[in-house]
Formats: structure tokens, C-alpha cells, sequence
């Protein structure tokens, strides 16, 4: 069985207001009680929404040079990575 990893790289999401997907994700770094930093892409980080994911949906979840979108995805990522 494999140990989860120590969070060592950081962790940003580009997140909206009205995204419930988004928050989804956000509830699940928190249980997970992972640190991260927020990037509100409907007020200025779209662009690098799509040079991050070559589209303009969010969620998005960067952990450390890896790049990851859509809510189900980033958060089976995240407990496979994480999760005790």
C-alpha cells in the first residue's frame, strides 16, 4: 500500500465565485486540511487559466508543476496523493 505524500509543492486553485465544482474541491483540501492558494480566474486569472489547461473551466488545481482540471479528477488526485 502506498503512503500518502507530504505536502511539499505548493498547491494553487483557480477557482469562481458561482462554481460549485469549485467548491467541491475546495471542501476537499480542507478536509484534507492541505494548504493552498486561491486564484480567483473570473476576476483576473483567466488567462492563465488557459495557458495552464488550453480552456477557459474551472476548476483548475496546480500542484507544484503538474496541472489538473476537472472537480472529479483533482479530487481523486488529491486523496490518492494525500489522504491517510
Amino acid at each position: 500500500m502506498t503512503q500518502p505524500q507530504a505536502q511539499e509543492d505548493r498547491i494553487r486553485l483557480y477557482t469562481g465565485d458561482f462554481c460549485p465544482y469549485c467548491r467541491r474541491v475546495k471542501k476537499e483540501l480542507d478536509r484534507l486540511d492541505l494548504g493552498y492558494e486561491e486564484v480567483y480566474a473570473d476576476a483576473d486569472g483567466r488567462e492563465e487559466v488557459m495557458r495552464l489547461s488550453g480552456q477557459r473551466a474551472i476548476p483548475i488545481l496546480t500542484i507544484g508543476d503538474d496541472v489538473l482540471v476537472d472537480s472529479t479528477h483533482i479530487i481523486r488526485e488529491l486523496r490518492k496523493r494525500f489522504a491517510a
